[in-house]
């Protein structure tokens, strides 16, 4: 598969509480709260930060994007 089918492969999804994704860019993320309509809370493992992530993807190989992100700021 190239790179543009890969892309076109992404699929809408949920993520799930408690689970680590590794993201498509890079870095692995803590789904902390799942909402509806592809948008979670995630928290990135290295550094804390958390976010809402929304128009959450999955691809083939298990990795994840989202479109955008809102309500960023550390983990206290």
């Amino acid at each position: 598969m190239n790179r543009r089918e890969y892309l076109r492969a992404r699929q809408g999804f949920q993520p799930e509480v408690g689970e680590i994704y590794e993201n498509e860019g890079g870095g692995r993320f803590e789904c902390m709260r799942s909402y509806h309509d592809r948008k979670a809370r995630m928290r990135n493992v290295a550094s804390d930060w958390t976010f809402v992530a929304h128009g959450c993807g999955i691809y083939p190989d298990g990795r994840i994007d989202w479109d955008y992100s809102t309500d960023g700021g550390f983990a206290s």
